[in-house]
């Protein structure tokens, strides 16, 4: 509130409680505004304090439910254990390769993929140019 505020509120409670009367009613106020101060520290200790219980309860809760719950979660071997899935699995070709044979034969094994041979680069025979066509040649009787 400013001062101006202030300043109007004290002349409208001089003009309507009179002189004689505004320190009996300024002491009233004060006394009241104490009350009031004092009920509103008090609440807000009560709320401090129960927010205090509660969080001591619920760390509690916490603490005893973890270490309840500690022995479902797996160790460590037993998660190394879960993670190893052995050997890949084999390809179709391996799974042929390695079938027995009707007749006690041994498997052969299969071929090994051949590269083609790289092609040596075939040059263009020169050609030489005549003059004239061929069909415009004169042609020899006789």
């Amino acid at each position: 509130m400013s001062f101006l505020e202030t300043l109007v509120i004290l002349l409208v409670a001089v003009v309507v409680l009179g002189p004689k009367r505004l320190p009996e009613a300024a002491r009233k106020v004060g006394h009241w505004m104490g009350v009031l101060r004092r009920a509103s520290d008090e609440f807000k200790q009560q709320l401090m304090t129960m927010d205090q219980a509660l969080e001591k309860q619920v760390n509690a809760a916490v603490n005893t439910s973890t270490g309840e719950l500690d022995h479902l979660l797996p160790s460590d071997e037993e998660l190394a254990q879960a993670m190893d899935f052995g050997p890949p699995p084999l390809s179709p070709d391996d799974v042929l390769a390695t079938a027995p044979v009707p007749g006690g034969l041994a498997p052969t094994p299969p071929p090994a993929e051949e590269k083609p041979a790289e092609a040596a680069p075939v040059e263009a025979a020169p050609v030489e140019a005549t003059a004239e066509p061929a069909e415009a040649q004169p042609k020899e009787e006789a």
